[in-house]
């Protein structure tokens, strides 16, 4: 029956890359394609009919594994690709949003959990914050390749998704230790084990990065390396760093982060190479990650999803991470379109869906039934509102700001 599984993933992916150009016109992402798949293989295997949670038992750490090398490589490969002295302007925006308006969105949104639903508690509300604070560009791809957006605009949503689950990994690491540590789940102080994951992930991540990077540097110049190779070089190096720092007993998602940031390639065209053929390598990976949150995981909660956690789905992705926006660019040169624009385009997705595996693999899942049940909502609308309204808002922005004049 799996060999039947990843034959209907892959056939289905092979489907859409076929009909991308036209599905893509259609608004169909291939996140919604890939959920909508997973959720309709999982009909007769049985899944949606398993008790909540059950469908977690024996597959959740074949979910785990593809994730996690996703999530390494997307933390790599968007710290590594991020060239400071082009997108200054961009930068500037990312800046805002990152320095200001992702602490003051993870604050109003644990806050607002906590109102909603204060039986949650306060820890597991934080974590819950966390969870679906980093956003996702791939889940708006049109708004990365609508040229006729404003290159800050566009450039600054993309840096601020890169880095956001990046900058939030640690908080989220210490929050679920402290958890683990106060159910009893944590052999050692939550405190130590916290400091000693996250600073051995930032020190493996910031040598090896800086070593590779150099190595790569050398290769390039005395032309030892072949063209098919330069493709390579950042799965490689992300994943190399992610398992030998797992190896060390670091986290190995924080490695992978500040290995890409350590890296300094400094040839143009080697960094383009990597970021290019990553793309492809981190979409099949992607692709798979959705395709299993529909098969496995949604079929595993729904039937806990609850008027409250639709309430909090719609306020954090309407209100909460737009009003957070705004009062960021306070002061910015950006209209107010620009402002919602930027604000809206805030979807939760692939980091969202692996933190979750994540904090299931560190602690029981029973009696964390809202918190799951409250991420996987706010994820699947975000799958579908997100993807649907990428490509016609852009084309409303372009056109307002076409009729006042301030279009590039």
């Amino acid at each position: 029956m799996f060999e039947w599984v990843i034959i209907l993933f892959l056939g289905s992916g092979l489907l859409y890359g076929l009909q991308s150009r036209r599905l893509q016109r259609r608004n169909i992402s291939s996140p919604m394609m890939m959920v909508l798949t997973g959720a309709l293989i999982a009909l007769p295997l049985g899944i949606w009919h398993e008790p909540p949670l059950a469908p977690f038992a024996d597959r959740i750490h074949f979910a785990t594994g593809f994730s996690e090398m996703t999530l390494a490589i997307i933390l790599f490969l968007d710290a590594a690709v991020l060239d400071y002295r082009k997108e200054r302007p961009a930068i500037r925006l990312a800046n805002r949003l990152l320095l200001v308006g992702l602490p003051l969105t993870i604050g109003v949104t644990w806050a607002f959990i906590i109102g909603l639903h204060p039986s949650i508690g306060v820890l597991p509300s934080l974590i819950l914050a966390l969870i679906v604070s980093p956003t996702d560009a791939a889940l708006g791809r049109p708004v990365m390749e609508n040229k006729l957006v404003p290159d800050p605009v566009r450039q600054g949503i993309n840096i601020e998704s890169g880095l956001n689950d990046g900058l939030v990994l640690p908080v989220f690491t210490a929050a679920v230790l402290l958890e683990a540590d106060l159910v009893g789940e944590s052999s050692n102080g939550w405190f130590i084990e916290a400091v000693l994951e996250i600073s051995i992930g930032a020190g493996v991540g910031l040598l090896a990065g800086y070593v590779i990077g150099q190595i790569v540097n050398h290769a390039v110049t005395t032309n030892t390396i072949i063209d098919r190779f330069e493709r390579l070089l950042g799965v490689l190096a992300a994943l190399f760093i992610f398992f030998l720092c797992e190896k060390l007993g670091g986290n190995g998602f924080v490695a992978a982060f500040a290995g890409g940031l350590a890296l300094n390639i400094s040839s143009e065209k080697v960094r383009e190479t990597i970021e290019s053929f990553g793309e492809a390598e981190s979409e099949l990976l992607t692709m798979l990650t959705f395709f299993i949150f529909g098969l496995v995981v949604i079929p595993a909660v729904y039937q806990l999803w609850t008027w409250e956690m639709l309430i909090f789905s719609v306020v954090s992705l309407a209100i909460l991470r737009p009003l957070c926006v705004w009062l960021c660019m306070i002061g910015s040169p950006y209209s107010l379109a620009e402002k919602l624009y930027i604000g809206w385009f805030g979807p939760r997705g692939i980091a969202s869906i692996i933190y979750l595996l994540i904090m299931i693999t560190m602690i029981d899942p029973d009696g964390y039934e809202p918190l799951i049940a409250a991420a996987v909502m706010i994820v699947t609308i975000s799958v579908i509102v997100h993807g649907l309204s990428a490509a016609p808002l852009s084309n409303m922005l372009v056109g307002h700001l076409a009729k006042k004049g301030t279009r590039p």
